[in-house]
Parts: C-alpha cells; sequence; structure tokens
C-alpha cells in the first residue's frame, strides 16, 4: 500500500489533533479495522472512514483510494458515535 497525504494538510492535522496523517496507515493495517464509505454532497470523490484500534486506543482516518494509494484526509482519535460503530461491527462486516 502506498500511503499520501499533503504535506501542508499533515501539518494542520498534527496541530489539531497531534498526529500525523501517515499515522493512518496503521489504523488501515489492522486486522479488525472497520472501513465504511462516507457519504457527503460536497466531497467530488468518494471518501472512506477507517477506524481501528492502535495502541490500545481508537483511532479514524478520513481517506481516499487512487490507483494503487491510500490518501489520507484526516487522521484522529475516534469520537462516541466511531467507537459504537466500531465495537458493534468490529473487522468491518455489515
Amino acid at each position: 500500500m502506498i500511503v499520501e497525504f499533503d504535506p501542508d494538510k499533515d501539518a494542520a492535522n498534527r496541530q489539531k489533533h497531534g498526529v500525523s496523517l501517515g499515522f493512518g496507515a496503521r489504523i488501515l493495517d489492522q486486522a479488525d479495522a472497520l472501513v465504511v464509505p462516507t457519504i457527503r454532497v460536497a466531497d467530488e470523490e468518494e471518501r472512506f472512514k477507517v477506524i481501528g484500534e492502535v495502541d490500545g486506543a481508537l483511532w479514524t482516518g478520513i481517506h481516499v483510494y487512487r490507483g494503487d494509494s491510500v490518501r489520507f484526509i484526516s487522521v484522529r482519535r475516534s469520537n462516541a458515535g466511531e467507537q459504537r460503530a466500531y465495537h458493534s461491527d468490529p473487522g468491518g462486516r455489515f
């Protein structure tokens, strides 16, 4: 998997959420990661949300697929709703 992100967006994500966009690869690599499409009319491409446990904490990454690459847009600690979704469906099975 090739991981991509915008360096300026990475700096903003580090400042806002305390973690690099590159950390998203660790979330996506988790065997029990939950990956769901996000639906927003404003997005011009199909986006996905990955929720997974890394080092005992739940994290969420917003990303897009571009060919063989995964481009992360945002990475942060999971909110309460994302935690519920993960615990109700670990491993991304619907």
